[in-house]
């Protein structure tokens, strides 16, 4: 009997092992698929002048040449961004900036609002659909992390975890 048990809990393990790699081989492509038509990694980008209004009213580079950069694009009605914007702040502000840029918004307020029922309170940019072009953003949220010479290190669409969201930094700063 306790052969039968044993053969059975050692089944159970190549099972769910099994499935673990197949439902991880299935986000990995889902991922790949997602970001497609995003900037490639390893491309450059040229952001050196251009300068964003923040929420604030205060007008800032986009990149800062001290440190690597993610760059967070959302839309204030995207609900995604609404569960993954919180997940920024598991970021290390000293290894990485964070900036994030609205897009899509029909006026102002409805980003400041946005950030009110976040809680909000790091510095905002509004974007508009130059920069929206110049970084092929299809959807949202759309992460790039970028480094000092505006070079793309890694990009995502869609959610991601606090955990995930760490990884990314640690393998890419």
């Amino acid at each position: 009997m306790n052969k039968i048990f044993n053969n059975l809990k050692q089944i159970n393990w190549h099972i769910w092992l099994t499935d673990v790699i197949v439902l991880g081989a299935i986000v990995f492509a889902l991922s790949l698929w997602q970001t497609r038509n995003m900037l490639d990694v390893d491309s450059s980008i040229s952001v050196d002048k251009q300068l964003l209004m923040g929420l604030d009213g205060q007008i800032s580079a986009l990149i800062k040449p001290d440190k690597v950069t993610l760059i967070y694009f959302f839309a204030p009605w995207c609900q995604v961004c609404s569960l993954s914007i919180g997940n920024l702040t598991y970021l290390d502000p000293e290894k990485i900036n964070i900036v994030r840029v609205a897009l899509d918004y029909s006026h102002v307020g409805e980003v400041q609002d946005f950030a009110n029922e976040q809680n909000l309170t790091s510095q905002i940019f509004l974007g508009n659909a130059r920069l929206k072009q110049q970084f092929k953003i299809q959807g949202y949220p759309t992460y790039y992390i970028v480094d000092e010479h505006q070079k793309v290190l890694a990009k995502a669409y869609g959610y991601s975890t606090a955990l995930g969201l760490k990884l990314r930094q640690i393998f890419s700063g």
